[in-house]
């Protein structure tokens, strides 16, 4: 742990270290509530409070108010539960890729298949209809943008909240087999934590999802001799998405916790309010965690990564995302066997003020 200054003079914690950051994130004395939390970055404008937050919003939770939400939600993300949406996802994928084909070359990568393929599949667990999509896909890439200014921000959220509600009120009136539709039959939860649960779930499916595909790809593009293995042993390609998840961490701000009370941590004295910052993509890149750390290998077996946190928050939907990856990556590289960048790599801008990592576009042809 070393000592960090915040942007607002507060002196907390920056972790960089694998091991560490595990223990971080799995220690519930280190608080998730938004009281105190800082951004290690300067944000430009006046910043949205996490304080007006739906309750829903669990990842801005602690036991045992978090506990409940997700026992609620885990059953729709479960590995058995994924897996039966693999015929949906391959389909919507396939769809796509005719799309991208048909169109022929170049097209951008992200506009053209990253971005809509976790859309879709989003979308459709939840409800949201075909009309309301591309304006909640602005709003997102609006919350996540650290160039974004507060009223900028409390637009986006205000839309939002007015597009979400009418979808909750749809779902009380005819629930359907997504996930919306279930929460409104089966529990008693009110419509600001469904509001804030649909909320969160519809931003948590869309942005790393759509940047992992988008990045990972342009990442295999750019390692030719690993893209010609996975070519040759699709079998790979389950550890390709591993070593992708750990070699790239798209989250670039967080996960941020605020110490819940005075503690000993791992030889540090940890005070109550002190604001500690993990790092996931220094933790990845952690050379007592990892192996060479900054070589991609997809022989690596990076299982080990945090891509997806750990502890009480780690991602509740990892198993989803791996299959998404898998089968946009694999669907991808075999419908065109000659893709390959259609612009010089240096004209690939990336993402560099957003919270989540990515290239803004990926003009490819084959």
């Amino acid at each position: 742990m070393t000592p960090l200054r915040y942007p607002d003079g507060h002196v907390g914690r920056l972790v960089t270290g694998l091991e560490t950051a595990r223990a971080v994130l799995g220690d519930t004395r280190f608080s998730s509530l938004p009281a105190g939390k800082r951004s290690p970055v300067k944000l430009p404008g006046s910043v949205l409070s996490t304080d007006v937050l739906p309750p829903g919003m669990f990842v801005n939770t602690d036991p045992p108010e978090h506990t409940r939400y997700r026992r609620l939600l885990s059953k729709h993300f479960t590995v058995r539960r994924v897996r039966e949406l693999r015929p949906r996802i391959q389909e919507m994928t396939d769809r796509l890729l005719d799309g991208m084909e048909g169109a022929g070359g170049p097209v951008d990568l992200v506009q053209a298949f990253a971005k809509p393929l976790p859309t879709l599949v989003t979308s459709e667990l939840l409800g949201l209809p075909e009309e309301d999509r591309a304006r909640f896909g602005h709003h997102v890439e609006v919350l996540f943008s650290l160039s974004s200014s507060g009223e900028e921000m409390q637009r986006s959220m205000t839309d939002l909240g007015g597009m979400l509600h009418a979808l909750i009120a749809a779902a009380r009136s005819d629930p359907g087999p997504d996930i919306l539709g279930r929460l409104t039959v089966e529990t008693a939860l009110t419509d600001e934590e469904l509001l804030g649960i649909t909320l969160m779930l519809l931003i948590a499916g869309l942005e790393t999802t759509t940047n992992m595909l988008a990045l990972g790809t342009y990442t295999l593009l750019s390692h030719p001799g690993q893209l010609a293995a996975l070519r040759a042993d699709w079998s790979l390609m389950d550890g390709a998405v591993e070593e992708l998840l750990r070699y790239l961490s798209v989250v670039q701000i967080g996960p941020i916790r605020v110490a819940a009370e005075d503690f000993a941590f791992e030889g540090h004295a940890i005070r109550q309010g002190e604001v500690v910052t993990v790092s996931l993509p220094a933790a990845n890149r952690d050379p007592l965690g990892f192996e060479d750390p900054d070589t991609f290998d997809i022989r690596r077996g990076a299982t080990r990564h945090l891509a997806f946190g750990n502890g009480p928050h780690l991602c509740m939907g990892h198993h989803l995302a791996r299959l998404e990856l898998a089968v946009g990556y694999e669907s991808l590289l075999r419908r065109f066997p000659r893709l390959r960048l259609a612009v010089p790599a240096e004209e690939i801008g990336t993402r560099e003020m957003m919270v989540t990592y990515g290239v803004h576009a990926l003009p490819v042809c084959w």
